[in-house]
């Protein structure tokens, strides 16, 4: 009831404020319609499971004014569709892979929603047995999935890492003995797993690989539809984030900002 009343309260002051100003002649600005370009994520993001970013981008722009056209596609296809239209945004992406793929016009971005980092998953075997590096495994029988950066920053063994379509293939080759590790993304591969219904199956490293993070955001190009695009999600983000439902929306696995800088210790930077 309190929670009625409120809005109630606030739809009131909205309508006398347009109101207020429509009777003082000033102008309103008007904004377009924001073309959203998601990239498609398969345990994440697919704008018809109802999961993780799913339910975060309803959660976002159900409490905005925003008039968005969402459309999920592959992440080559998104990246390409963005940076031909200025009047556009992307979602979910990091500003620095961003940069380490494309050199962008100038963007603006908003606040941090999670953080998405390379871990080293391995088979359970010994429990007992201290974790191992990647630099400890043939690098031919270490696995990846193809098409992401992130492996690019681990030297030149890089370039003899298997490349795999999914998360459900890496998994399935290393529990067939066909490959000695693979590195995966997380949550993305936790996500996988409980998809498969075998969260135990797999070891994986309690830290990032090489400090491997992308923090992910919103990102627009540097243009007044952009900058209010950025300033309505950022005000949704910070409320999510403040009354705690930012994890009950993202689940378990993800890993918030501030879970970030509890464990290294420093703020995570884009």
């Amino acid at each position: 009831m309190n929670t009625l009343y409120r809005n109630a309260r606030r739809l009131i002051a909205i309508v006398f404020l347009v109101m207020a100003v429509k009777l003082a002649g000033l102008e309103v600005p008007a904004y377009a319609e924001t073309d959203l370009h998601l990239i498609y994520l398969p345990h994440r993001l697919t704008e018809t499971s109802n999961k993780q970013y799913d339910r975060l981008l309803d959660e976002i722009f159900t409490g905005t004014e925003l008039t968005v056209a969402r459309e999920a596609s592959p992440m080559k296809r998104a990246l390409t569709l963005f940076l031909s239209d200025r009047n556009s945004c992307l979602f979910p992406i990091s500003v620095k892979a961003l940069h380490a793929v494309a050199e962008p016009d100038a963007i603006v971005s908003s606040d941090l929603i999670d953080i998405v980092s390379l871990r080293l998953y391995t088979p359970t075997g010994d429990a007992e047995k201290a974790f191992t590096s990647v630099d400890d495994f043939d690098p031919k029988r270490v696995g990846y999935i193809a098409g992401s950066g992130t492996v690019q920053g681990l030297g030149p063994k890089h370039e003899l890492f298997v490349p795999i379509p999914s998360e459900e293939q890496l998994i399935r080759m290393l529990e067939l003995g066909r490959l000695d590790a693979f590195l995966g993304h997380h949550p993305d591969t936790a996500l996988a797993l409980e998809d498969l219904n075998r969260p135990g199956l797999l070891r994986v490293s309690p830290i990032t690989v090489s400090n491997v993070r992308f923090p992910i955001s919103f990102v627009c190009h540097d243009t007044a539809d952009g900058r209010h695009f950025i300033e309505e999600v950022n005000a949704r983000i910070r409320q999510l984030h403040q009354d705690g439902d930012i994890r009950r929306v993202l689940g378990p696995h993800a890993n918030l900002p501030t879970d970030a800088e509890d464990a290294i210790g420093a703020q995570v930077s884009q």
